[in-house]
């Protein structure tokens, strides 16, 4: 780390509540705290500052140690845009945490994020399409089945490897364009939202994923119009499971990002 430091903006709707930016902020980052200026430490000497000035609402500002490895190769896209924002170096380290960050609560709550070379990332709201419901309840194979086949007809189990009675095996079900929506039950990863509840130890993650056909889709920043409909229809469709997963086994649901979803606002 250079001892420098370094400036990134996260522009939000004007109406976001802070108060929503720092829980879920602490869904990752339990230790979390605001100051009494609405400031949050993130820890690793990152902070979270809001724009208080009569027309800052929905702006913060990442404070971070500044943390640079080298470029992209040239030809090589990624999905946050880095490569294209960050042409000498790449953030590395605390700073690439805490951007990782912003950037994820830009694509939760419709922002974007203005690099300190003044480049703005966009992040799209279904560029992250899986979801894990977490709970204290498993399904055989044959039960899940039977819930999902009223949501996707096509869905079927996959192998059930022997010994799998409730966890360690997965179901599949095709989605447009020759993608695929995966159902993977596993013993639970103990997401950092859930670390205090006290049946996480014995819990179960139902995974849910999008397989696109192309496998080097995720790193598209931008996707064509074409795409992005097909990353929405898979995450609706996700999203309906996640729903009547919780209203059957109960328990909760999280991104990639390791924020809580809720449910309600996946039907």
């Amino acid at each position: 780390m250079s001892g420098n430091r370094t400036r990134h903006r996260l522009q939000l709707p004007r109406d976001t509540d802070p108060a929503d930016v720092l829980t879920m902020v602490r869904n990752v980052r339990p230790g979390a705290e605001a100051d009494e200026d609405g400031a949050i430490d993130l820890g690793d000497d990152a902070r979270l500052v809001p724009d208080r000035s009569p027309r800052g609402a929905g702006r913060w500002t990442l404070d971070t140690p500044q943390d640079r490895e080298d470029p992209l190769p040239e030809g090589m896209t990624d999905s946050h845009g880095y490569g294209r924002a960050f042409e000498d170096g790449i953030p590395f380290g605390v700073e690439r945490r805490a951007l990782d960050l912003v950037w994820a609560l830009g694509r939760r709550l419709y922002g974007a994020v203005v690099t300190d070379g003044h480049v703005r990332l966009e992040p799209h709201p279904f560029h992250v399409r899986d979801l894990t419901v977490t709970s204290p309840h498993a399904l055989a194979p044959e039960s899940l089945a039977q819930l999902i086949a009223p949501l996707e007809p096509e869905a079927e189990l996959d192998a059930v490897p022997e010994g799998a009675e409730r966890t360690g095996y997965s179901l599949s079900a095709p989605l447009p364009g020759g993608d695929v929506l995966e159902l993977r039950v596993g013993r639970t990863v103990r997401p950092m939202a859930l670390t205090a509840l006290g049946w996480l130890d014995d819990a179960v993650d139902y995974q849910l994923v999008h397989v696109p056909a192309d496998e080097e889709e995720d790193a598209i920043e931008v996707p064509d119009l074409d795409t992005s409909a097909r990353w929405e229809e898979a995450y609706r469709r996700i999203g309906r499971i996640a729903e009547a997963l919780v209203e059957t086994v109960g328990g909760y649901v999280t991104d990639p990002d390791g924020f809580l979803v809720d449910p309600a606002d996946l039907g």
